[in-house]
């Protein structure tokens, strides 16, 4: 390391152990303490109530060195003051940098000074993934937001041959008071002002050590991408927390680092060491239950329910609102309105407050999705990803204390996608009318085709990053987060409906339910056993946490179920109702799941009555395939429908095989008409509603009257693709025997 090309940050904290100040988060200053590798200021002094920190560069840390009151850590003035002051020495963590990825730009490193006084302090550790520079690529847009569930450490002194090192302890997992600590970071020190007691930290060589998307993808075998470089770019603190960005930079693996047209993409991450006395002591844990779910810790032993304090003397959780275009803020503050008027029913008082940046606004640069200081939405203008929507938070592993919380809108594509859903919705109807059928089915399929193949670039790839034995979160790739940008086919827009009636339902439905995963809530498979035919809002479900298609999406609104959750997380009240709710790992997605969980928990359903709601999903995907009102050959092809298929048959061999084990906890099955009275017939009940749709003569008449051989070759196929569908993925769970075949 070059010293005398280094900035050296003085991190002059005074009496920052013993602050116990929680700060609000409301407000932050327009001079932000800020330092990163090219600012300009030889010294610069900044204070905030007991903390005072002082920037020097190398000039400034050149005088220092030179009249001795910094002493590098090789002279024996400092390894005797370090003795001195009887530091406990802990083991040093593995490295993970690679050594082919340069560590720092130009010779320049960042320099932190530690108090002597903070070692063996408690802080909580983790990064996130704030910035990606390529604003194309769905996959590597997709990372953002991926971060590690913060570890509880104590900082400490470990040394060996090559010199002293900063060294971050904690526990990963199942942690408890005497679990074991391990070194998770060694960061280097290269001097120490013995005058001030403090170390002088090298957080250079972090921008190897904690290079995610190497660390992710070392051969670029699913990036397509190879790491170059990597570097601390800043340092920045807000009262009790110390950031660090590192940026990563990578180019395509068949380019030659040498080469200068390579396209470079940056990959920065947000790290920080946040203080317990940040946290709010007064907060009450809550142990999860089964009756209401909210996301959980992962590093206890036993578990809590995370969710945000209350015990904050009236404070709200605030929002900065990013990027957001003006015709569609109202529906941004009718969900935050939304969720105040539930919270001061329960509570008393509103939880949340938001502000709108506006462009141009200094903020935009300082305030950034996935700093752990603020809690943000932001309409994303960055970076395509493969969800609608995203809402992670990060919280306190030992007490469930969500102390971030981030939502990502693609708004640009969402409107991009549905604006074009409508316009052609409309220009089919009008061909119609005209008599044009065939070209109508053209521009139909022509977008489902279009809309289909941009979806599919979002490759089926499975990231799994790590920092050391921490496996990190990717959130776009988590179920419980789940929020695809497309879910099912796009048909025609319902007759009558506008761009203008339908999206500010969709909007509103969309942020509340990621806003809901702010808060804890988990997915509720379930909430559509609540609702009714109204076709008014909030008649489709009992939950915002509910997750449901195009055709009732829009009318989804915070039901009766999240509002007996949210009294259990926020006032500790009992719920009421013990059957109202399912999530993610509850579904059957397999044959042996299959066999032991309700088919009432599935997150492709909708309606009171699911399994009538199945029945006309076949009876609509017969349709699509065979076309009977038409002369023509279908414009789809089983490839456009295949999920859908597969989804129906999932369900049908859910109700045929698991009555036996789940029939008593189904809603709405058991008192129709022509329904069995009792579990033994349902599954003689279910294969015989399959018989009667799929193996129908009907199906053979309306083939044999399409208007050519041409058309009814196609029709046939079409047909049969569905039959072999069906009866493919009815095998694979178990409800048909190996070749057997529905309808034989």
């Amino acid at each position: 390391m070059r010293l005398n090309k280094s900035i050296l940050i003085l991190f002059v904290l005074g009496t920052f152990a013993a602050c116990t100040k929680v700060v609000e988060k409301e407000k932050i200053k327009s001079d932000d303490h800020h330092m990163t590798s090219k600012s300009a200021e030889s010294v610069h002094v900044v204070e905030d109530g007991n903390i005072k920190l002082r920037y020097l560069k190398q000039e400034a840390f050149n005088q220092f060195v030179e009249d001795g009151s910094i002493k590098l850590m090789s002279s024996r003035a400092a390894h005797a003051a370090l003795e001195s002051a009887n530091v406990e020495e802990v083991p040093k963590a593995e490295s993970t940098s690679a050594d082919d990825v340069n560590q720092t730009v130009d010779g320049e490193g960042l320099l932190l000074a530690y108090p002597v006084n903070l070692l063996g302090e408690n802080s909580i550790f983790g990064g996130v993934i704030t910035k990606i520079s390529d604003k194309k690529n769905e996959d590597i847009g997709s990372l953002k937001l991926t971060d590690l569930t913060p570890i509880h450490v104590i900082t400490g002194i470990s040394r060996d041959s090559s010199g002293s090192y900063l060294t971050l302890i904690g526990c990963a997992s199942k942690c408890e008071e005497e679990s074991r600590q391990g070194a998770m970071m060694s960061f280097p020190i290269v001097g120490m002002d013995i005058e001030k007691n403090e170390l002088i930290v090298d957080l250079s060589e972090a921008g190897a050590e904690l290079n995610l998307l190497q660390m992710m993808d070392p051969k670029g075998e699913e990036t397509k991408l190879k790491a170059i470089k990597s570097e601390t770019v800043t340092f920045d603190y807000s009262v009790t927390t110390l950031i660090f960005d590192v940026k990563s930079q990578f180019i395509p693996v068949d380019r030659e680092e040498t080469d200068e047209t390579a396209p470079v993409t940056d990959v920065v991450v947000r790290w920080y060491l946040k203080l317990n006395s940040g946290f709010n002591p007064a907060f009450a844990a809550r142990a999860p239950i089964k009756e209401v779910g909210f996301f959980k810790t992962e590093r206890s032993k036993d578990a809590k329910i995370m969710r945000h304090s209350l015990a904050n003397n009236g404070k709200k959780v605030h929002y900065y609102v990013k990027n957001v275009p003006e015709k569609f803020q109202p529906h941004v503050k009718a969900s935050f309105d939304s969720w105040n008027a539930e919270f001061k029913a329960i509570i008393g008082r509103d939880l949340l407050s938001y502000e709108f940046i506006p462009a141009g606004d200094p903020l935009n640069e300082k305030i950034i999705a996935g700093d752990i200081r603020f809690n943000v939405m932001e309409w994303d203008l960055d970076n395509l990803a493969t969800y609608g929507g995203l809402g992670p938070s990060i919280a306190n592993q030992h007490s469930g204390e969500i102390f971030s919380a981030n939502i990502l809108l693609q708004g640009p594509k969402i409107v991009e996608m549905y604006t074009k859903w409508f316009e052609v919705s409309a220009s089919v109807r009008a061909l119609i009318a005209q008599g044009r059928e065939a070209e109508a089915d053209a521009m139909a399929k022509k977008f489902v085709s279009s809309i289909q193949s941009e979806q599919k670039r979002a490759k089926d790839i499975t990231y799994k990053v790590s920092l050391g034995k921490n496996k990190m979160n990717v959130h776009s790739q988590r179920p419980e987060l789940e929020d695809p940008i497309v879910k099912g086919l796009f048909e025609l827009v319902p007759e009558g409906m506008t761009f203008d009636t339908y999206m500010p339902g969709y909007f509103q439905e969309m942020i509340q339910h990621e806003m809901g995963h702010n808060l804890g809530l988990r997915h509720n498979f379930r909430g559509n056993l609540g609702s009714n035919e109204s076709k008014t809002k909030g008649s489709v479900s009992r939950s915002i946490m509910e997750y449901l298609g195009r055709g009732f999406r829009y009318l989804n609104a915070i039901g009766l179920y999240d509002r007996m959750a949210i009294a259990y997380g926020y006032k500790n009240v009992a719920p009421t109702h013990a059957d109202w709710f399912c999530t993610d790992e509850d579904q059957a997605l397999d044959a042996k799941s299959i066999l032991e969980r309700s088919p009432e928990c599935s997150k492709a359903d909708a309606t009171p009555d699911p399994f009538s709601y199945w029945e006309k999903r076949l009876n609509r995907a017969i349709d699509l395939m065979v076309s009977p009102n038409t002369p023509r050959a279908p414009y789809l092809t089983m490839a456009h429908i295949t999920d859908e298929v597969k989804d129906v048959a999932n369900a049908f061999s859910g109700y045929a095989l698991s009555a036996e084990k789940t029939a008593a906890t189904w809603t709405n099955f058991f008192g129709k008409a022509d329904r069995p009275e009792n579990k033994a017939d349902v599954k003689s009940y279910v294969v015989a509603s399959l018989k009667t749709r799929l193996c129908s003569q009907k199906i053979a008449e309306a083939i044999a009257l399409k208007e050519s051989p041409e058309a009814i070759k196609a029709t046939q196929d079409s047909y049969d693709a569905l039959m072999k569908t069906m009866n493919d993925q009815m095998i694979k769970m178990g409800l048909l025997k190996d070749k057997e075949e529905i309808c034989k």
